[in-house]
Protein backbone atom coordinates (compact mmCIF):
# COMPACT_ATOMS: atom_id res chain seq x y z
CA UNK A 1 0.00 0.00 0.00
CA UNK A 2 2.83 2.40 0.86
CA UNK A 3 4.53 1.70 -2.48
CA UNK A 4 1.30 2.20 -4.41
CA UNK A 5 0.72 5.58 -2.78
CA UNK A 6 4.32 6.58 -3.53
CA UNK A 7 3.85 5.85 -7.23
CA UNK A 8 0.55 7.69 -7.32
CA UNK A 9 2.12 10.72 -5.65
CA UNK A 10 5.10 10.67 -8.02
CA UNK A 11 2.91 10.59 -11.12
CA UNK A 12 0.60 13.23 -9.60
CA UNK A 13 3.42 15.70 -8.92
CA UNK A 14 5.05 15.19 -12.32
CA UNK A 15 1.69 15.71 -14.03
CA UNK A 16 0.95 18.78 -11.91
CA UNK A 17 4.20 20.54 -12.83
CA UNK A 18 4.19 19.53 -16.49
CA UNK A 19 0.66 20.72 -17.14
CA UNK A 20 1.22 23.92 -15.19
CA UNK A 21 3.81 24.80 -17.82
CA UNK A 22 1.62 23.64 -20.71
CA UNK A 23 -1.06 26.00 -19.42
CA UNK A 24 1.10 28.98 -18.45
CA UNK A 25 3.68 29.10 -21.25
CA UNK A 26 1.25 30.12 -24.05
CA UNK A 27 -0.15 32.90 -21.84
CA UNK A 28 3.35 34.01 -20.86
CA UNK A 29 4.64 34.01 -24.44
CA UNK A 30 1.61 35.82 -25.84
CA UNK A 31 0.67 38.27 -23.07
CA UNK A 32 3.99 39.08 -21.37
CA UNK A 33 6.53 38.66 -24.17
CA UNK A 34 4.17 39.80 -26.93
CA UNK A 35 4.90 36.90 -29.30
CA UNK A 36 2.71 36.04 -32.29
CA UNK A 37 0.52 32.94 -32.24
CA UNK A 38 2.96 31.23 -34.61
CA UNK A 39 5.94 32.03 -32.35
CA UNK A 40 3.93 30.93 -29.32
CA UNK A 41 3.30 27.61 -31.03
CA UNK A 42 7.03 27.22 -31.61
CA UNK A 43 7.76 27.85 -27.92
CA UNK A 44 5.19 25.24 -26.88
CA UNK A 45 6.66 22.75 -29.37
CA UNK A 46 10.28 23.09 -28.21
CA UNK A 47 9.98 20.77 -25.20
CA UNK A 48 8.23 18.13 -27.29
CA UNK A 49 11.02 18.16 -29.85
CA UNK A 50 13.46 17.33 -27.05
CA UNK A 51 11.25 14.50 -25.79
CA UNK A 52 11.17 13.03 -29.30
CA UNK A 53 14.94 12.94 -29.36
CA UNK A 54 15.55 11.62 -25.86
CA UNK A 55 12.67 9.22 -25.02
CA UNK A 56 13.83 6.30 -27.19
CA UNK A 57 17.35 6.76 -25.86
CA UNK A 58 16.24 6.47 -22.23
CA UNK A 59 14.00 3.52 -23.11
CA UNK A 60 16.73 1.60 -24.93
CA UNK A 61 19.30 2.25 -22.20
CA UNK A 62 17.05 0.98 -19.44
CA UNK A 63 15.93 -2.04 -21.50
CA UNK A 64 19.61 -2.97 -21.75
CA UNK A 65 21.07 -1.85 -18.43
CA UNK A 66 18.16 -1.34 -16.02
CA UNK A 67 18.53 1.46 -13.43
CA UNK A 68 15.11 2.96 -14.14
CA UNK A 69 14.86 4.40 -10.64
CA UNK A 70 18.15 6.29 -10.80
CA UNK A 71 17.49 7.64 -14.30
CA UNK A 72 14.03 8.83 -13.24
CA UNK A 73 15.37 10.53 -10.11
CA UNK A 74 17.99 12.38 -12.14
CA UNK A 75 15.45 13.36 -14.77
CA UNK A 76 13.02 14.82 -12.24
CA UNK A 77 15.80 16.76 -10.49
CA UNK A 78 16.95 18.32 -13.77
CA UNK A 79 13.34 19.01 -14.72
CA UNK A 80 12.86 20.95 -11.47
CA UNK A 81 15.99 23.03 -12.03
CA UNK A 82 15.23 23.98 -15.63
CA UNK A 83 11.57 24.70 -14.80
CA UNK A 84 12.58 27.18 -12.11
CA UNK A 85 14.87 28.98 -14.56
CA UNK A 86 11.84 29.87 -16.72
CA UNK A 87 11.31 32.81 -14.36
CA UNK A 88 14.35 34.48 -15.97
CA UNK A 89 13.27 33.98 -19.61
CA UNK A 90 12.78 37.40 -21.16
CA UNK A 91 13.29 36.66 -24.87
CA UNK A 92 12.19 34.12 -27.46
CA UNK A 93 15.60 32.35 -27.79
CA UNK A 94 16.02 31.91 -24.04
CA UNK A 95 12.47 30.64 -23.60
CA UNK A 96 12.88 28.15 -26.47
CA UNK A 97 16.19 26.88 -25.01
CA UNK A 98 14.69 26.35 -21.56
CA UNK A 99 11.68 24.57 -23.02
CA UNK A 100 14.02 22.24 -24.95
CA UNK A 101 16.06 21.40 -21.84
CA UNK A 102 12.86 20.88 -19.87
CA UNK A 103 11.69 18.35 -22.43
CA UNK A 104 15.02 16.50 -22.44
CA UNK A 105 14.77 16.03 -18.66
CA UNK A 106 11.09 15.06 -18.74
CA UNK A 107 11.76 12.46 -21.45
CA UNK A 108 12.63 10.06 -18.61
CA UNK A 109 9.02 10.14 -17.35
CA UNK A 110 7.71 7.12 -19.36
CA UNK A 111 10.18 4.98 -17.41
CA UNK A 112 7.97 5.47 -14.37
CA UNK A 113 5.39 3.07 -15.77
CA UNK A 114 8.11 0.55 -16.62
CA UNK A 115 9.26 0.64 -13.00
CA UNK A 116 5.63 0.52 -11.86
CA UNK A 117 5.08 -2.77 -13.71
CA UNK A 118 8.42 -4.22 -12.58
CA UNK A 119 7.43 -3.76 -8.95
CA UNK A 120 3.72 -4.66 -9.10
CA UNK A 121 4.01 -7.57 -11.53
CA UNK A 122 0.70 -9.40 -11.87
CA UNK A 123 -1.14 -6.59 -10.04
CA UNK A 124 0.07 -3.90 -12.47
CA UNK A 125 -2.99 -4.01 -14.75
CA UNK A 126 -5.38 -3.92 -11.79
CA UNK A 127 -3.63 -0.86 -10.34
CA UNK A 128 -3.17 0.91 -13.66
CA UNK A 129 -6.51 2.75 -13.59
CA UNK A 130 -5.69 4.39 -10.24
CA UNK A 131 -2.14 5.16 -11.34
CA UNK A 132 -3.42 6.84 -14.53
CA UNK A 133 -6.09 8.70 -12.57
CA UNK A 134 -3.47 10.20 -10.23
CA UNK A 135 -1.57 11.55 -13.24
CA UNK A 136 -4.72 13.05 -14.77
CA UNK A 137 -5.67 14.65 -11.46
CA UNK A 138 -2.22 16.24 -11.29
CA UNK A 139 -2.73 17.69 -14.76
CA UNK A 140 -6.13 19.12 -13.85
CA UNK A 141 -5.10 20.63 -10.54
CA UNK A 142 -1.90 21.95 -12.13
CA UNK A 143 -3.97 24.04 -14.51
CA UNK A 144 -6.41 25.19 -11.84
CA UNK A 145 -3.92 26.07 -9.08
CA UNK A 146 -1.29 27.62 -11.36
CA UNK A 147 -3.99 29.85 -12.84
CA UNK A 148 -5.05 31.06 -9.40
CA UNK A 149 -1.42 31.62 -8.39
CA UNK A 150 -0.77 33.56 -11.60
CA UNK A 151 -3.53 36.02 -10.64
CA UNK A 152 -1.78 36.57 -7.28
CA UNK A 153 1.96 36.56 -8.06
CA UNK A 154 2.12 36.71 -11.86
CA UNK A 155 3.14 33.95 -14.25
CA UNK A 156 6.84 34.58 -13.70
CA UNK A 157 6.38 34.05 -9.95
CA UNK A 158 4.53 30.76 -10.44
CA UNK A 159 7.36 29.04 -12.34
CA UNK A 160 9.70 28.48 -9.35
CA UNK A 161 6.78 27.60 -7.06
CA UNK A 162 5.56 24.66 -9.12
CA UNK A 163 9.12 23.67 -10.12
CA UNK A 164 9.80 22.40 -6.61
CA UNK A 165 7.31 19.52 -6.88
CA UNK A 166 9.48 17.22 -9.05
CA UNK A 167 12.04 17.26 -6.21
CA UNK A 168 9.42 15.45 -4.11
CA UNK A 169 9.26 12.81 -6.85
CA UNK A 170 13.05 12.45 -6.73
CA UNK A 171 12.95 12.05 -2.93
CA UNK A 172 10.23 9.39 -3.05
CA UNK A 173 12.08 7.44 -5.73
CA UNK A 174 15.29 7.36 -3.71
CA UNK A 175 13.78 6.73 -0.26
CA UNK A 176 10.68 4.60 -0.86
CA UNK A 177 11.04 2.83 -4.21
CA UNK A 178 13.44 -0.07 -4.57
CA UNK A 179 14.06 -1.41 -8.07
CA UNK A 180 14.03 -5.23 -8.10
CA UNK A 181 17.25 -7.06 -8.90
CA UNK A 182 17.15 -8.88 -12.18
CA UNK A 183 19.38 -10.88 -14.47
CA UNK A 184 20.64 -9.04 -17.50
CA UNK A 185 17.84 -9.49 -20.07
CA UNK A 186 20.13 -9.66 -23.09
CA UNK A 187 22.46 -12.54 -22.21
CA UNK A 188 21.92 -16.28 -22.21
CA UNK A 189 23.96 -19.11 -20.74
CA UNK A 190 26.58 -20.61 -23.00
CA UNK A 191 26.23 -24.43 -23.20
CA UNK A 192 29.40 -24.72 -21.12
CA UNK A 193 28.68 -21.96 -18.62
CA UNK A 194 28.90 -22.82 -14.89
CA UNK A 195 25.78 -24.57 -13.70
CA UNK A 196 24.55 -25.39 -17.21
CA UNK A 197 23.62 -29.03 -17.79
CA UNK A 198 24.98 -30.88 -20.75
CA UNK A 199 22.76 -32.92 -23.08
CA UNK A 200 23.34 -35.94 -20.85
CA UNK A 201 22.07 -34.08 -17.82
CA UNK A 202 25.46 -33.74 -16.14
CA UNK A 203 27.01 -30.39 -15.26
CA UNK A 204 28.99 -28.81 -18.05
CA UNK A 205 32.69 -29.04 -17.59
CA UNK A 206 34.15 -25.70 -18.55
CA UNK A 207 32.95 -22.25 -17.58
CA UNK A 208 32.55 -19.74 -20.41
CA UNK A 209 31.17 -16.21 -20.14
CA UNK A 210 27.59 -15.59 -21.20
CA UNK A 211 27.14 -14.65 -24.84
CA UNK A 212 25.23 -11.49 -25.71
CA UNK A 213 22.13 -11.70 -27.89
CA UNK A 214 20.33 -9.11 -29.97
CA UNK A 215 17.46 -7.16 -28.47
CA UNK A 216 14.05 -8.62 -29.40
CA UNK A 217 12.15 -6.48 -31.87
CA UNK A 218 9.06 -4.41 -31.21
CA UNK A 219 6.18 -5.94 -33.26
CA UNK A 220 5.84 -4.10 -36.58
CA UNK A 221 2.07 -3.87 -36.30
CA UNK A 222 2.43 -1.53 -33.32
CA UNK A 223 3.68 1.15 -35.70
CA UNK A 224 0.14 1.39 -37.10
CA UNK A 225 -0.96 2.29 -33.58
CA UNK A 226 1.82 4.86 -33.28
CA UNK A 227 0.73 6.39 -36.61
CA UNK A 228 -2.87 6.48 -35.37
CA UNK A 229 -1.90 8.31 -32.20
CA UNK A 230 0.45 10.67 -34.03
CA UNK A 231 -2.26 11.77 -36.48
CA UNK A 232 -4.91 12.10 -33.77
CA UNK A 233 -2.69 13.90 -31.33
CA UNK A 234 -1.17 16.32 -33.86
CA UNK A 235 -4.65 17.66 -34.55
CA UNK A 236 -5.57 17.67 -30.86
CA UNK A 237 -2.47 19.51 -29.66
CA UNK A 238 -2.98 22.15 -32.36
CA UNK A 239 -6.03 23.19 -30.35
CA UNK A 240 -4.63 22.61 -26.85
CA UNK A 241 -1.65 24.89 -27.54
CA UNK A 242 -4.08 27.73 -28.27
CA UNK A 243 -6.84 26.71 -25.88
CA UNK A 244 -5.92 28.99 -22.93
CA UNK A 245 -5.92 31.90 -25.39
CA UNK A 246 -9.27 30.77 -26.85
CA UNK A 247 -10.79 30.75 -23.37
CA UNK A 248 -10.05 34.48 -23.11
CA UNK A 249 -13.21 34.98 -25.20
CA UNK A 250 -15.33 33.34 -22.47
CA UNK A 251 -13.66 34.17 -19.12
CA UNK A 252 -11.34 36.94 -17.96
CA UNK A 253 -9.12 35.97 -15.02
CA UNK A 254 -6.25 33.50 -15.31
CA UNK A 255 -7.70 31.56 -12.39
CA UNK A 256 -10.98 31.08 -14.26
CA UNK A 257 -9.12 30.11 -17.43
CA UNK A 258 -7.12 27.58 -15.42
CA UNK A 259 -10.26 26.14 -13.86
CA UNK A 260 -12.05 25.69 -17.19
CA UNK A 261 -8.90 24.37 -18.85
CA UNK A 262 -8.34 21.88 -16.03
CA UNK A 263 -11.88 20.53 -15.60
CA UNK A 264 -11.19 17.97 -18.30
CA UNK A 265 -8.27 16.55 -16.31
CA UNK A 266 -10.03 16.73 -12.98
CA UNK A 267 -12.86 14.45 -14.14
CA UNK A 268 -10.60 12.11 -16.11
CA UNK A 269 -9.65 10.06 -13.01
CA UNK A 270 -13.26 8.94 -12.62
CA UNK A 271 -13.50 7.89 -16.27
CA UNK A 272 -10.09 6.21 -16.20
CA UNK A 273 -10.87 4.15 -13.12
CA UNK A 274 -14.22 3.05 -14.56
CA UNK A 275 -12.77 2.21 -17.97
CA UNK A 276 -9.73 0.55 -16.41
CA UNK A 277 -11.95 -1.75 -14.36
CA UNK A 278 -14.12 -2.47 -17.39
CA UNK A 279 -11.04 -3.33 -19.46
CA UNK A 280 -9.81 -6.01 -17.03
CA UNK A 281 -10.01 -9.38 -18.77
CA UNK A 282 -10.92 -7.90 -22.16
CA UNK A 283 -9.00 -8.96 -25.27
CA UNK A 284 -6.84 -6.76 -27.47
CA UNK A 285 -9.60 -6.12 -29.99
CA UNK A 286 -11.68 -4.53 -27.26
CA UNK A 287 -8.75 -2.22 -26.48
CA UNK A 288 -8.61 -1.08 -30.10
CA UNK A 289 -12.35 -0.45 -30.14
CA UNK A 290 -11.87 1.81 -27.12
CA UNK A 291 -9.29 3.79 -29.10
CA UNK A 292 -11.65 4.02 -32.09
CA UNK A 293 -14.59 5.35 -30.10
CA UNK A 294 -12.29 7.79 -28.32
CA UNK A 295 -11.08 9.26 -31.63
CA UNK A 296 -14.61 9.60 -32.99
CA UNK A 297 -15.69 11.23 -29.74
CA UNK A 298 -12.81 13.72 -29.98
CA UNK A 299 -13.84 14.79 -33.50
CA UNK A 300 -17.41 15.43 -32.32
CA UNK A 301 -16.14 17.35 -29.29
CA UNK A 302 -14.06 19.69 -31.45
CA UNK A 303 -17.26 20.62 -33.26
CA UNK A 304 -18.74 21.51 -29.88
CA UNK A 305 -15.78 23.80 -29.14
CA UNK A 306 -15.89 25.48 -32.55
CA UNK A 307 -19.60 26.34 -32.26
CA UNK A 308 -19.48 27.44 -28.60
CA UNK A 309 -21.31 30.67 -27.82
CA UNK A 310 -20.84 30.57 -24.07
CA UNK A 311 -18.93 28.96 -21.25
CA UNK A 312 -21.56 26.24 -20.67
CA UNK A 313 -20.92 24.74 -24.10
CA UNK A 314 -17.17 24.81 -23.44
CA UNK A 315 -17.70 22.96 -20.15
CA UNK A 316 -19.80 20.31 -21.90
CA UNK A 317 -16.98 19.87 -24.37
CA UNK A 318 -14.49 19.46 -21.55
CA UNK A 319 -16.51 16.60 -20.08
CA UNK A 320 -16.81 14.98 -23.51
CA UNK A 321 -13.09 15.20 -24.22
CA UNK A 322 -12.29 13.76 -20.78
CA UNK A 323 -14.30 10.63 -21.61
CA UNK A 324 -12.89 10.38 -25.14
CA UNK A 325 -9.25 10.69 -24.08
CA UNK A 326 -9.71 8.28 -21.17
CA UNK A 327 -10.93 5.62 -23.61
CA UNK A 328 -7.98 6.23 -25.94
CA UNK A 329 -5.43 6.28 -23.13
CA UNK A 330 -6.56 3.11 -21.37
CA UNK A 331 -7.08 1.25 -24.64
CA UNK A 332 -3.74 2.02 -26.25
CA UNK A 333 -1.65 1.42 -23.11
CA UNK A 334 -3.21 -1.95 -22.31
CA UNK A 335 -2.99 -2.98 -25.96
CA UNK A 336 0.75 -2.27 -26.06
CA UNK A 337 1.27 -4.04 -22.75
CA UNK A 338 -0.22 -7.22 -24.24
CA UNK A 339 1.15 -6.94 -27.78
CA UNK A 340 4.77 -6.03 -26.93
CA UNK A 341 6.84 -9.08 -25.85
CA UNK A 342 9.07 -8.99 -22.77
CA UNK A 343 12.32 -7.20 -23.45
CA UNK A 344 10.70 -4.75 -25.88
CA UNK A 345 8.32 -2.76 -23.71
CA UNK A 346 10.73 -0.02 -22.73
CA UNK A 347 11.20 0.70 -26.42
CA UNK A 348 7.54 0.08 -27.27
CA UNK A 349 6.46 2.75 -24.80
CA UNK A 350 9.38 4.92 -25.85
CA UNK A 351 8.06 4.83 -29.42
CA UNK A 352 4.59 5.67 -28.13
CA UNK A 353 6.05 8.58 -26.21
CA UNK A 354 7.85 9.71 -29.36
CA UNK A 355 4.66 9.56 -31.42
CA UNK A 356 2.81 11.57 -28.80
CA UNK A 357 5.54 14.12 -28.43
CA UNK A 358 6.14 14.24 -32.17
CA UNK A 359 2.51 15.24 -32.39
CA UNK A 360 3.03 17.65 -29.50
CA UNK A 361 5.84 19.26 -31.54
CA UNK A 362 3.90 19.48 -34.81
CA UNK A 363 0.54 20.40 -33.26
CA UNK A 364 1.49 23.78 -31.75
CA UNK A 365 3.20 24.85 -34.97
CA UNK A 366 0.12 23.83 -36.94
CA UNK A 367 -2.28 25.44 -34.46
CA UNK A 368 -0.37 28.71 -34.20
CA UNK A 369 0.00 29.09 -37.97
CA UNK A 370 -3.64 28.24 -38.69
CA UNK A 371 -4.87 30.48 -35.86
CA UNK A 372 -2.90 33.42 -37.24
CA UNK A 373 -4.41 32.77 -40.69
CA UNK A 374 -7.99 31.71 -39.87
CA UNK A 375 -8.60 32.68 -36.25
CA UNK A 376 -8.83 30.10 -33.50
CA UNK A 377 -12.38 29.00 -34.39
CA UNK A 378 -11.38 28.41 -38.00
CA UNK A 379 -8.33 26.48 -36.85
CA UNK A 380 -10.51 24.16 -34.74
CA UNK A 381 -12.63 23.17 -37.75
CA UNK A 382 -9.53 22.40 -39.83
CA UNK A 383 -7.82 20.25 -37.19
CA UNK A 384 -11.07 18.36 -36.51
CA UNK A 385 -11.05 17.34 -40.16
CA UNK A 386 -7.36 16.46 -40.02
CA UNK A 387 -7.97 14.18 -37.05
CA UNK A 388 -9.92 11.82 -39.31
CA UNK A 389 -6.63 10.89 -41.00
CA UNK A 390 -5.84 8.76 -37.95
CA UNK A 391 -8.64 6.31 -38.70
CA UNK A 392 -7.17 4.39 -41.69
CA UNK A 393 -4.11 3.43 -39.61
CA UNK A 394 -6.29 2.17 -36.77
CA UNK A 395 -8.54 0.20 -39.12
CA UNK A 396 -5.45 -1.45 -40.64
CA UNK A 397 -4.26 -2.52 -37.18
CA UNK A 398 -7.71 -3.86 -36.32
CA UNK A 399 -7.67 -5.89 -39.55
CA UNK A 400 -4.23 -7.31 -38.71
CA UNK A 401 -5.44 -8.28 -35.25
CA UNK A 402 -8.47 -10.07 -36.69
CA UNK A 403 -6.26 -12.09 -39.04
CA UNK A 404 -4.02 -13.30 -36.24
CA UNK A 405 -4.74 -16.87 -35.21
CA UNK A 406 -6.21 -16.86 -31.67
CA UNK A 407 -3.80 -18.37 -29.18
CA UNK A 408 -3.22 -18.36 -25.42
CA UNK A 409 -2.02 -14.77 -25.56
CA UNK A 410 -5.10 -13.51 -27.41
CA UNK A 411 -7.56 -15.69 -25.54
CA UNK A 412 -6.46 -14.89 -22.02
CA UNK A 413 -5.71 -11.71 -20.13
CA UNK A 414 -2.85 -13.49 -18.37
CA UNK A 415 0.00 -11.84 -20.32
CA UNK A 416 -1.24 -8.42 -19.29
CA UNK A 417 -1.70 -9.26 -15.63
CA UNK A 418 1.60 -11.13 -15.47
CA UNK A 419 3.61 -8.53 -17.32
CA UNK A 420 6.67 -7.27 -15.55
CA UNK A 421 7.32 -4.34 -17.86
CA UNK A 422 5.49 -1.11 -18.60
CA UNK A 423 1.79 -1.10 -17.74
CA UNK A 424 1.28 2.22 -19.39
CA UNK A 425 2.77 5.25 -20.94
CA UNK A 426 2.29 8.03 -18.38
CA UNK A 427 2.91 10.20 -21.38
CA UNK A 428 3.39 13.77 -21.28
CA UNK A 429 1.33 15.78 -23.61
CA UNK A 430 -1.27 13.03 -23.69
CA UNK A 431 -3.80 14.28 -21.28
CA UNK A 432 -6.44 15.49 -23.75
Amino acid sequence: MRLSWAFNLITFTSGFTFFSFIFLVPLYAREELGLSLTATGFVVAASSIAVILFSPVWGALTDRFGRKREVLALGYALFALVSALHAFAESLPVLVLLRFLQGAAFATNPLLTALFADLFGKDAARRFGGFSAANALGWGLGSLISGVLADWVGIRGVFPLVAGLPLLSTTLLLLVVREPARAHPHTHPHPHAPGHLSASGSPAASPVASAPTALPKVPRKLFYLYATIFARHSAAVALWAMFPLYLRAFVESRGAIGAVNGINMIVQPLFMVILGRWAEGKDRRSMLRMVLWGILGTIVTFGVYATAQGIVQILVGQLMIALAWSAIFIGLNLYIMEAAPPGTRGRAFGYLQSSLTGAAALGPLLGGTLADALGIRGMIWVVAALMATSLPFLWKLMALDRRERPGPEAASPEPRTAAKEPAGCGCPGSGK
